[in-house]
């Protein structure tokens, strides 16, 4: 079985020769997440784990956290749950997330084959197509032929009709008795919402509760992050920041680092708030406005216009 960090780069060029505009994988070692990518209106934000089985619903704050703030589409890539592989083909979830083998998605990106079953319960179940089921009772063919063919119930045959998902066995042996295909191709990067998880963090520290309130104050809505590059994603209606805090805390460069990718690929604005400026405007790409700045601010065209001049 291949290692982690070598599954990562493998997925990086996997979605290099898609055409994606990919982080480095080096960039975003600290963050909650490994590589974000981005092709026209899709963003994927990707974490990989070794074992599906060490996943923690704090592990996954970041990840919900970016991808909620730039309707990104979440998945997990894991190379094995429990002892047992994770298996091709087969969509798994976690905390609301998709999570597939390295295959999957790879076969999914390069080839655009995508996976047509998915684990629940316990099981195997795949999405039916009732359109299939009603055109073959148009045909002739009662519920109870139907419930008959799939060895289940006329109940469960009208609630597939109905839209519900069935046992992949089940939906095999409808499809062999029909002659039709019956299962619908599932997309684990299609976006979704999976905002429920963990409250926001507590913001800790003087200067960034002071900052917070100055950006409400002049109009922008602050959602305070975890396991993230950024301390907060700053928006309102037309504009998203990813915001840092620029104590006393180590490792700044690297976070600005890492933000400053995070701002390119997903083609959005980036800003760290510094308590002192120094002779630097900017930090490894991310623009640096310190606290006076910010409180001389009367409104947000102000503060886009230095994060603007320092780019």
């Amino acid at each position: 079985m291949k290692s982690r960090n070598q599954t990562i780069i493998d997925i990086h060029g996997v979605l290099q020769k898609a055409g994606f505009a990919v982080s480095d994988p080096k960039d975003l070692v600290h963050a909650g997440f490994d590589l974000v990518a981005r092709r026209d209106l899709v963003i994927l934000v990707i974490k990989v784990m070794t074992n599906a089985n060490s996943l923690s619903e704090d592990m996954l704050a970041g990840m919900k956290t970016l991808a909620h703030a730039v309707a990104g589409s979440p998945i997990l890539v894991a190379l094995k749950s429990g002892a047992e592989p994770i298996e091709d083909g087969v969509v798994y979830t976690r905390s609301g997330i998709p999570m597939v083998s390295f295959g999957t998605l790879k076969d999914l990106i390069e080839e655009g084959i995508p996976p047509m079953v998915y684990t629940a319960g316990g099981g195997f179940y795949v999405e039916v197509d009732s359109e299939v089921l009603r055109k073959a009772r148009e045909g002739g063919l009662s519920l109870g032929d139907l419930a008959e063919m799939a060895g289940v119930s006329r109940r469960t045959i009208r609630m597939y009709e109905d839209g519900m998902n069935a046992k992949l066995d089940v939906a095999l042996r409808l499809e062999k008795a029909l002659s039709a295909e019956l299962i619908v191709p599932l997309n684990p990067l299609v976006c979704r919402n999976i905002r429920d998880g963990p409250e926001p963090p507590e913001v800790v520290g003087e200067l960034a509760r002071d900052i917070f309130r100055k950006l409400v104050l002049i109009g922008y809505s602050v959602e305070p992050s975890a396991k993230c590059p950024f301390d907060a994603v700053t928006h309102d209606n037309s504009v998203v920041l990813f915001t840092g805090i620029g104590g006393k805390r180590p490792g700044l460069d690297r976070r600005a680092k890492a933000i400053a990718t995070l701002s390119r690929i997903l083609e959005k604005h980036s800003v760290i708030f510094v308590d002192r400026l120094g002779e630097r405007m900017n930090l490894e790409g991310t623009p640096l406005i310190c606290t006076e700045e910010l409180r001389c601010a009367r409104d947000k065209k102000k503060v886009m216009d230095l994060i603007e001049e320092r780019v």
